[in-house]
């Protein structure tokens, strides 16, 4: 007897990943998850959780690209922003570091206090080794005190999940997060899924949101052309790198992001050329990390003249 074995998406993909963890009908996906980064258990573990952004099936082909992070609020009002990233940009500190304290500054401060500010968590999935100095795959950071070790407040706290570092020999069944950083990284078997659904039911969940996804005509469109614009950034940005070797890192950085840059929208005018061509490695990097989300040519011309 055949037996047919369904198709599963990889969970990495944003576009995906963003459904299974941050759709309304998949609050106890996201639940386990949290739970499972942040160790809290007993009281302090989440039951519910307000998502701000949900996941919405784009209306086109053509919305598949776009702002694909999670951001949260927790039953003590802290705030959540959880993303996935797959291919290794460069800044990867940096550009959460902004994008939490941006997030933590455009709060109100409704009762005119500080103490009114909610905290703010900070969870970045990485395909990909960042934190070169550290073996552990999950690592938190605050604002320390750097001989005594000692926090200055807990008000930011950003986590990176490096998905590389655990190997799958090494990984404890009975752990939370390591069962959820086998998920995430994929390339498994039917048998491995089962085994990590048997102990999380949360993981089964995930496992049906993506073999339903890969049975959707529609949405395994979507996932295809999302997983190519990825390939297609990641393969650009490399190139940019080895060219910006060969001619000076700069202007063959730039070569290369015009090259994507019109390949995205079919053509630039002259004026923004140049001064891409003029822009320092520095920007042209925040180019580079910027360009996936840029979705209109205005808005590529805003981000050039800042």
């Amino acid at each position: 007897m055949l037996v047919v074995v369904p198709e599963i998406l990889d969970p990495k993909v944003d576009l995906v990943f963003k459904k299974v963890f941050g759709s309304q009908e998949n609050k106890s996906i996201l639940l386990s998850f949290l739970n499972a980064v942040l160790n809290w258990t007993g009281e302090q573990k989440i039951v519910d959780v307000k998502i701000l952004n949900p996941y919405l099936e784009p209306e086109s082909i053509d919305d598949s690209v776009g702002i694909l992070d999670i951001k949260l609020q927790l039953e003590n009002d802290d705030l959540v922003d959880v993303e996935m990233q797959i291919g290794n940009l460069g800044n990867m500190e940096r550009r959460s570091t902004y994008y939490t304290c941006r997030m933590f500054g455009d709060q109100n401060i409704s009762g005119g206090r500080y103490q009114d500010l909610n905290r703010v968590i900070a969870i970045n999935v990485l395909d990909f080794t960042r934190i070169k100095n550290i073996e552990r795959y999950h690592t938190k950071f605050r604002l320390r005190e750097t001989q005594e070790n000692i926090d200055l407040t807990d008000a930011i706290e950003i986590h990176f999940i490096e998905l590389p570092k655990l190997r799958q020999e090494m990984a404890s069944y009975t752990d939370p997060l390591d069962r959820w950083v086998v998920f995430l990284k994929g390339g498994w078997n039917m048998e491995l899924l089962d085994r990590l659904a048997k102990e999380d039911p949360a993981i089964g969940q995930a496992k049906q949101v993506l073999e339903q996804m890969a049975s959707n005509p529609r949405e395994r469109e979507l996932y295809e052309l999302r997983r190519k614009a990825i390939l297609d950034r990641n393969s650009a940005l490399y190139e940019a790198k080895m060219e910006g070797k060969a001619e000076g890192k700069a202007e063959g950085q730039a070569i290369i992001l015009l090259r994507l840059l019109k390949k995205k929208f079919g053509f630039m005018p002259v004026e923004m050329e140049n001064r891409v061509m003029s822009m320092s490695a520095e920007k042209l990097q925040e180019l580079a990390e910027a360009i996936f989300d840029l979705g209109t040519i205005d808005e590529l011309n805003n981000f050039i003249s800042r």
